[in-house]
């Protein structure tokens, strides 16, 4: 049974990998379409978080949050940025921003941190509220500090 589970888990991690790749490397045809390599690499990065978190980290290997939210949102940001709604785009990105956040469709900590800090990477600045990623030293707000035991 453990196998079956491990091997599944695999098979998901393999898929979501694939999809990622096919949307960075897909050809592109216009301008519009190069433009959208920053949706497509964050979809795809969503779509991976989503295989991952498919069959869970631990026994009994279930299910880790709802992941059509987010992916309904970023479905929303790329209809806004076709149609040229640059403001409608941003509304909706720090909208993602704020579901994250609140860990809607309960995903996990470190997933919702994750993704957080991958849109940052990727996510051009217009379309972002990019000082909520930073903390009063400079820091990304996703990151993570080790404790020093005194």
């Amino acid at each position: 049974m453990r196998r079956v589970a491990r091997v599944s888990r695999w098979a998901a991690v393999l898929l979501g990998a694939g999809v990622v790749a096919f949307l960075v490397l897909m050809p592109r045809e216009s301008g519009m379409e190069r433009d959208e390599a920053w949706l497509d690499q964050l979809t795809g990065f969503v779509l991976l978080q989503k295989s991952l978190a498919q069959w869970g980290t631990s026994p009994p290997y279930e299910p880790w949050g709802n992941f059509d939210l987010y992916l309904g949102q970023l479905a929303l940001v790329r209809h806004l940025y076709r149609a040229g709604d640059h403001r409608g785009t941003y509304v909706a990105m720090n909208r993602l921003m704020d579901m994250l956040e609140a860990r809607e469709g309960g995903i996990s900590d470190e997933t919702a941190e994750a993704i957080w800090d991958y849109c940052y990477r990727v996510t051009p600045a217009a379309y972002h509220d990019v000082s909520r990623h930073w903390k009063p030293r400079g820091r990304v707000a996703g990151a993570r500090v080790a404790k020093v035991q005194g």
